[in-house]
């Protein structure tokens, strides 16, 4: 009669470590979901900071790029209003010139 309650116990002590086994796969297949999820996340922010990172150095060349031209612009300025009609135009400059004046060509 003990045997048989052992025996029961036995299987009932089975069937319940069966089931939390069960149970924690279930959670560790979640959780490994979980976790390529993230792993993506992660991977995209990367790309978008890389991407954040270039644009900040495009965007700082030509600001750098403003800033030589202006400077060029400035020197041509200061020339006029020195009166010195002969300084050299930049190039973009005179091309501007040349489509104001000549319209029709």
């Amino acid at each position: 009669m003990i045997t048989r309650y052992a025996l029961i116990a036995a299987l009932l002590a089975c069937l319940g470590l069966g089931g939390a086994l069960w149970w924690q796969s279930d959670r560790v297949a979640g959780l490994e979901a979980d976790k390529a999820r993230l792993e993506r996340s992660v991977l995209s922010l990367e790309a978008a900071r890389a991407q954040a990172r270039t644009a900040a150095r495009v965007a700082q060349a030509e600001a750098e790029r403003q800033r030589a031209l202006a400077a060029e612009y400035e020197q041509v300025k200061d020339a006029f209003r020195e009166g010195d009609f002969d300084a050299p135009l930049p190039d973009d400059f005179r091309a501007l010139l040349d489509r104001i004046l000549r319209p029709g060509e």
